[in-house]
């Protein structure tokens, strides 16, 4: 069936969407996301080491190769590139898997499969995403996987569970929140809640996955414009929430708050969360984790009509150009421009936003209007341009075949 005729109603007038997010802030370990054409650069160097290797080394090192080119491919709009290199992964580690009777090899082809899910909901081709994403999800409730690309017994997936205990965990992590996220983005909002509140848990179900539930349940319940259960819950989770996730939820519940109306709470606790951040890194760098959710509290306040203070996104800025992700580089450039009240200051974020949307291979539509019309943005160009060698790339990567000897 298709996922356009199961889509929820339209949330009520009294939900404000602008402040309804669906990214999960609490997922941890994402790929920083480089400048395209030198990130492309990197993988293909990775790629020639891998194949250098012998056999046994190369298995492991091939695995980010396919994984991060797929999420390339991505952000340069090459969609079926994304599929095509993430269903040649899966051949890839399901053929190894059934030459060797690897259990490494399957616990790769599965994860394999659950990148091409991903890719499938990145091209909003959400019907084939759930339909991947679930077919993994299933091994965790102790079905199988009989059909498609890639099939995985009982016996097979209980010899990764012995053997390979933290590559099942991150695929069951990995495949639920892709399928939770696929669901957010079809609107199939009573799915949503009911997986995240209710339904059962895979035996390998990691204990992060139980605050991205909380995250999705949250989405949900402010898209169907239910203010009594998102609050409820909300406060609760702030309450329930450990050191490490306790910000997150405290953004969260300010987000609920303002979804449904009361801006004053939801200013508090976004000043709350602000102050956090400010202090933590006077004493240690931040993490990519850090500056999510700094570009992503700069952003509530700039909707409630309160902007985040200067310093603060100057220092966030800092933060995101150590790590070196793009796109959060470009959103805080972008607030800085929109809400500084020291002109040279703008002129100097302009600047460098100038610098990242020309020459990073995004596109950043919300930097680009803020960029003379005569610079031609990078963004418009073809992706060989934006990321040079990235064909080749995709060639040798769906032209792998683990017979042949390289070593």
């Amino acid at each position: 069936m298709n996922l356009a005729a199961q889509r929820s109603p339209a949330a009520r007038s009294s939900v404000d969407a602008r402040f309804v997010a669906d990214e999960f802030l609490s997922l941890r370990g994402r790929a920083v996301r480089w400048e395209l054409a030198a990130w492309s650069g990197a993988i293909s160097q990775a790629l020639a080491r891998a194949l250098a290797q012998s056999r046994e080394e190369r298995l492991p090192a091939l695995a980010p190769c396919f994984e991060e080119a797929t999420i390339v491919a991505g952000h340069l709009g090459r969609h079926e590139d994304a599929r095509r290199i993430a269903e040649a992964a899966v051949r890839f580690y399901a053929t190894t898997a059934r030459q060797k009777r690897s259990a490494e090899a399957l616990a790769f082809a599965v994860s394999a499969l659950v990148g091409l899910g991903a890719a499938e909901r990145a091209a909003g081709r959400l019907d084939e995403a759930l339909l991947h994403l679930g077919r993994v999800r299933s091994l965790g409730l102790g079905a199988e996987i009989g059909a498609g690309l890639l099939r995985v017994s009982r016996a097979q997936w209980e010899s990764v569970l012995a053997l390979e205990p933290a590559a099942a965990r991150a695929i069951a992590l990995a495949s639920a929140t892709e399928a939770l996220s696929a669901l957010l983005a079809a609107r199939r909002l009573e799915d949503v809640v009911s997986l995240a509140l209710v339904s059962r848990r895979g035996a390998t179900d990691p204990p992060a996955l139980e605050w991205a539930r909380k995250e999705a349940a949250l989405s949900a319940l402010c898209h169907l414009g239910r203010p009594d259960e998102a609050l409820a819950l909300a406060a609760r989770y702030t309450v329930e929430a450990g050191e490490a996730e306790r910000l997150v939820f405290e953004l969260r519940r300010a987000e609920v708050l303002a979804c449904f109306g009361d801006a004053s709470k939801a200013r508090a606790l976004a000043e709350v969360v602000l102050g956090h951040l400010e202090r933590k890194w006077r004493s240690r760098p931040g993490t990519l984790e850090d500056v999510r959710l700094a570009a992503r509290v700069a952003r509530l306040c700039a909707e409630l009509g309160e902007a985040a203070s200067a310093d603060f996104c100057w220092a966030a800025l800092a933060e995101a150009l150590a790590i070196g992700d793009v796109p959060l580089q470009a959103e805080l450039l972008v607030h800085i421009v929109e809400t500084d009240w020291d002109q040279e200051r703008r002129d100097d974020a302009s600047e460098l936003l100038r610098a990242v949307a020309l020459g990073s291979g995004y596109r950043l539509p919300a930097a680009e209007h803020l960029i003379s019309p005569e610079d031609g943005p990078r963004s418009s160009r073809s992706a060989d341009e934006r990321a040079p060698g990235f064909t080749s790339l995709v060639a040798s990567l769906c032209a792998l075949d683990p017979g042949r000897r390289t070593s």
